[in-house]
């Protein structure tokens, strides 16, 4: 009888250790699990937060662009953006540019989606505008038989500027901002209120300014 009283105890003190290291091992899973549900949770805060600082960057950058084509009365304001499209066989970067954003007045044709991955080698004057007139409203008429001025008389464009986007370094080409106006009438309503060509110009300049600080931010911290 002592035998089995003895054997009982043993038996209820290895059960209750058991039970000890099992509640230990569910305290620290449930601990485990919990954390990770935390840690979840966290990441998928981030995320949203970078979301969000996104979407409000880029909608800034769509607020000031429709911000300058009310200002200077043009069709349409787009943001073209320079980046790597692949390389030649040397090994040499494939320079190519896309509009990221563009604003249109109604009945304007937009431009956006015929204007992804384009060769900037097949329109080597926006080089030459963009150093030797930025920002200047330019007639079409004026250019020389091209791709560049047969792409904008496709889509109805008289006159039109160009500004240089610039890296934070200032010196980095990121890409740059083109003004369309469909109609000479548009620069003329403005230069009869007495509006002079000049500060038209300069109006842009500083427009683009302002996003060229948002773009630029947005590539250095992406």
């Amino acid at each position: 009888m002592t035998g089995i009283t003895e054997y009982l105890n043993t038996a209820k003190d290895h059960l209750q250790s058991i039970g000890e290291a099992v509640g230990v091992f569910l305290v620290g899973l449930g601990l485990g699990i919990a954390g990770v549900i935390r840690k979840k949770n966290i990441s998928i805060r981030t995320i949203k937060a970078k979301e969000q600082k996104f979407v409000h960057r880029h909608s800034q950058i769509h607020e000031l662009l429709t911000e300058l084509r009310v200002t200077i009365r043009a069709s349409r304001c787009l943001v073209f953006q320079f980046h790597n499209g692949g390389s030649f066989a040397d090994g040499t970067s494939i320079k190519r540019f896309s509009v990221t954003h563009e604003s249109c007045i109604g009945g304007v044709t937009s431009m956006i989606l015929e204007s992804q991955d384009v060769l900037l080698t097949r329109y080597v004057d926006i080089i030459r505008v963009m150093d030797e007139s930025a920002s200047k409203i330019i007639s079409v008429s004026s250019l020389p038989p091209s791709a560049f001025r047969s792409g904008l008389e496709i889509n109805s464009v008289d006159y039109f500027s160009i500004t240089p986007l610039r890296c934070l370094d200032g010196l980095t080409p990121l890409g740059f901002v083109c003004c369309h106006w469909c109609s000479a009438e548009q620069l003329d309503d403005i230069e009869a209120e007495g509006i002079s060509q000049a500060n038209l110009e300069r109006v842009i300049s500083d427009s683009v300014y302002n996003i060229n600080t948002h773009i630029s931010y947005k590539a250095e911290t992406k």
